[in-house]
């Protein structure tokens, strides 16, 4: 029998044309900074498919007769995190070009940071210099972040290579992965991803032992006689000889093999049942239906189940063109239609259906709702909800974790416009200069430079100079000559990108997010001969105030007092504020003592609100009414309990509730109200600003709706944080509804959840009942599912999630794709995707009659 030689695959082979310098592939000398901030040389080198970098203390050998790379073994990959002690001087690492989220100039990242530190520490008379310590040039070093919020912090050592020479190839590597993966199918992008890892003897081709070590690495449970039984009969049919056995399959036909194994569960797999019923078992030749039509694809599925009805047969015909287009497994049922045929356009097979229906065309977020809208960015500031963040500069708890500089770079790309610093008196340098100090008063965090974290912010906006704006929220603890530091390094740094408001103007109408695009807006405290507006000598500007106004026979004993004394201090302590400080600063924070009152004042007064506060609130009829008025036209934040002091997350849902343009959360913390906020600024491109809808602006009234969820399969789930070790995981999902009560405002919060299947991420099936909710306020509520594994020896672990406003819901059936714990969708979590149906009715009025 002659052997079967399918196409070789286009995705493997997509960046090797690319064009890098000769070095990176030779091997770069770079100084690389340790998680403990101590310098190593290392090297840094582009695989000769561009698809892995490495980062090795010796040079890479080539093997001159492979014409490969010859990578030592164990090659050992450490997983670290923010905050994380774990030295890992002595690992060598790489880094799939896949997995990049983002690349980064200078030195912003914890590891510099604490690189820093030690420089200033072995540069003292009293101590040697050590030669765990090397000198960094900033303006060599970058940083790579990757697999989530994982870096890889270098300079370039090597006199011959430009920094930007390399962080420019590795953009074009990124984006031309990012543009050819659209054209693979998702078992062609995961086996690529894992590869290198399964290929234990560089051979290019899997045996059966590695086999076994695939299905591990997808999630699904085979017992290794079943392995060998499936690896054996598939290369026999595939016409190898024992020797060609022993050998290996190619990468091609090992995504054959994945499909097999898929198509071996088609009686029970959703994609069958709904191939079929949407189409029918036979064709009119009277056969099995292996392929449908255009127009039967537009009618039966299109328009009829998903409700698309705006589609036409032309974007049909283009689809269908993108399908055939399509790398998936060579199997005989394919139709394998070529771009120039004229049935490309006409027909798809099974497989292209399946690929389609879990697709980034087909998910379940309205891509209307996603894209950025930037006709609706020319209204007043107070008609959106911004993406903010609270104690930014924290990577764990209030108490003791650490600050970091890298936590404002995350908060800023990760689409937060909103960003805090509690600002201290800190030292003089040599200059006699007072230098400021960010932490969180009254505890042990550490400490880091105000000037840093406003350098990295100008990094930022260098390089997303149509941002839209940022604002800073200043807690100020300082004395009048470190704020009249803060002023003067801010007006030198920012330039023409700090907004500096007009007196004369000062409490006109909010300017629009257009308006102030690319500038940097500053919350505090200003000067005023309103001694009731402005509270000079009396207070510090504090997330901390007193609720006294609204203690009445609605309100519970009050549990808002932070851990440490920090709102008694702020209230007994007596200070000045510096005059160019308060020029600078739009938004004046100020005490709350009935909404009435409120709106009085001027539009640039800023309200910030406890949660708990939020929450008394809420439970009075006229203050919700209120509220919403108040932020037609004014800005409210609302911030954390100082009692979470393990940097836990309020449910935002009342806040958003009440037209609240700020709801600052902790977003170091991956928590169900963190993956809400990430949903909900998913709209509009993830600018950070998303318009209220009419029933905040234009008081509108809500249609409640009747909501139906069935979960009916996953496709390519990870391991937990995506590790390459670990048990294979039992996926269930849990679907949660947040809405609001139409009865007395409060939150509420549904769960309802899948049974577990057992050891198999690749390709799990659901079987259950459609999950019934009923939403009050669908412009409000979110939707979010969340993916755990079984855990029956300890608590069950999160594997990834997606959430998304009810708002932004499409009908049908629909791809779900999920995020890992830091909202990102790379390496592991590439392909890592649900397929639900939903169903959406509108709640109509019940007429009693009598």
């Amino acid at each position: 029998m002659p052997q079967y030689i399918p196409e070789p695959s286009k995705f493997r082979r997509c960046l090797s044309s690319v064009s890098v310098p000769p070095k990176m592939i030779q091997g770069i000398s770079i100084v690389k900074v340790t998680n403990n901030g101590r310098t190593k040389p290392a090297y840094l080198t582009l695989s000769d498919d561009r698809f892995t970098i490495y980062i090795t203390t010796s040079k890479l050998k080539k093997n001159t007769k492979a014409g490969k790379m010859e990578v030592p073994r164990p090659f050992l990959k450490k997983v670290t995190s923010i905050g994380s002690n774990e030295d890992e001087t002595d690992c060598q690492s790489s880094i799939d070009v896949g997995s990049i989220d983002r690349l980064q100039k200078g030195q912003t990242t914890m590891r510099f940071e604490l690189a820093r530190k030690m420089n200033s520490r072995v540069s003292s008379p009293r101590k040697s210099l050590s030669t765990d310590f090397l000198d960094l040039d900033p303006d060599r070093c970058f940083s790579i972040i990757y697999s989530g919020e994982r870096t890889l912090d270098c300079m370039i050592s090597d006199a011959d290579v430009s920094r930007d020479d390399v962080l420019h190839a590795l953009q074009v590597l990124f984006a031309t992965y990012t543009e050819a993966k659209v054209h693979a199918g998702n078992d062609v992008v995961l086996l690529r991803h894992i590869w290198v890892d399964v290929d234990k003897d560089r051979s290019d081709s899997i045996n059966a032992n590695e086999l076994t070590g695939i299905l591990y690495r997808i999630n699904l449970y085979k017992k290794r006689a079943d392995t060998d039984k499936l690896y054996h009969s598939f290369a026999k049919m595939m016409g190898l000889d024992r020797n060609g056995r022993r050998k290996g399959i190619s990468f091609e036909n090992t995504v054959t093999i994945l499909h097999k194994i898929k198509r071996d569960s088609w009686e029970f797999k959703p994609v069958h049942n709904i191939w079929f019923h949407l189409f029918g078992r036979l064709m009119n030749n009277g056969k099995d239906r292996v392929k449908v039509s255009a127009e039967s694809f537009l009618k039966k599925f299109i328009w009829q189940k998903q409700g698309e009805s705006n589609v036409t047969m032309e974007e049909v015909g283009d689809i269908f063109r993108s399908l055939n287009q399509l790398e998936v497994a060579h199997v005989a049922t394919n139709l394998h239609l070529s771009p120039d045929d004229i049935n490309a356009s006409r027909f798809i097979d099974r497989d292209r259906f399946e690929a389609y229906l879990i697709s980034m065309e087909n998910e379940i977020f309205d891509p209307a709702a996603e894209r950025f809208d930037a006709t609706c960015m020319d209204r007043s500031l107070s008609e959106y909800w911004i993406n903010s963040s609270h104690n930014t500069y924290l990577t764990g708890d209030q108490f003791q974790s650490r600050s970091s500089v890298e936590m404002y770079m995350n908060a800023l790309h990760r689409g937060c416009r909103c960003l805090e610093l509690d600002c201290f008196d800190g030292y003089r340098d040599v200059d006699n200069t007072p230098v400021p100090m960010v932490y969180h008063g009254l505890t042990i965090t550490t400490k880091i430079l105000f000037f840093d974290i406003i350098d990295a912010i100008k990094l930022f906006l260098n390089s997303n100079k149509d941002c839209y704006p940022i604002i800073l929220s200043l807690e100020n603890h300082c004395s009048l000559p470190f704020q009249e530091s803060m002023a003067s390094y801010m007006i030198c740094v920012f330039a023409e990108s700090l907004f500096i408001p007009d007196e004369a103007n000062l409490h006109q109408p909010l300017p629009s997010p257009e308006e102030l695009k690319g500038k940097i807006l500053l919350k505090g405290r200003r000067i005023s001969d309103k001694k009731e507006d402005y509270y000079q000598g009396s207070a510090f500007d504090t997330d901390s105030d007193d609720d006294s106004a609204i203690e009445d026979e609605h309100t519970a004993e009050r549990d808002d007092t932070p851990l440490s004394p920090k709102s008694n201090v702020s209230r007994q302590a007596s200070v000045s504020f510096s005059p160019e400080l308060s020029r600078i600063t739009i938004f004046h924070g100020v005490q709350m003592n009935s909404f009435e009152e409120s709106k009085q004042k001027g539009k640039d007064c800023m309200l910030s609100i406890n949660e708990s506060r939020a929450r008394k609130l809420n439970r009075v009829k006229e203050y919700r009414t209120e509220w919403i008025d108040y932020n037609k036209t004014h800005l409210s934040r609302v911030y954390p309990s100082g009692k979470r002091v393990d940097s836990s997350n309020f449910n935002p849902i009342i806040p958003w509730s009440k037209g609240v343009q700020m709801c600052a959360l902790n977003i170091q913390t991956p928590d169900a109200a963190r993956r809400m906020n990430d949903g909900r600024f998913r709209q509009n491109g993830n600018c950070g600003y998303v318009l209220k809808p009419p029933t905040l602006i234009l008081d509108t009234k809500s249609t409640p709706l009747k909501l139906s969820i069935k979960v009916l399969g996953g496709t390519c789930l990870p391991k937990a944080k995506g590790d390459k070790k670990g048990e294979y995981i039992d996926p269930y999902v849990q679907v949660s509804i947040f809405d609001i009560s139409s009865i007395d405002g409060r939150e509420v919060a549904i769960d309802k959840y899948t049974h577990p299947v057992h050891k198999n991420g690749f390709n799990p099936i659901w079987q259950h009942d459609p999950f019934k909710f009923r939403v009050e306020h669908p412009e409000i509520a979110m939707l979010q599912f969340t993916v755990w594994n079984r855990d029956v020896a300890s608590s069950d672990t999160f594997v990834g999630s997606a959430s998304i406003p009810v708002s932004c819901i499409r009908e049908g059936f629909r791809s779900v794709h999920l995020f890992d714990a830091n909202n990102k969708r790379n390496g592991a979590f590439g392909c890592a995707s649900l397929l639900v149906e939903v169903e959406l009715k509108a709640v109509t009025q019940e007429i009693k009659m009598w």
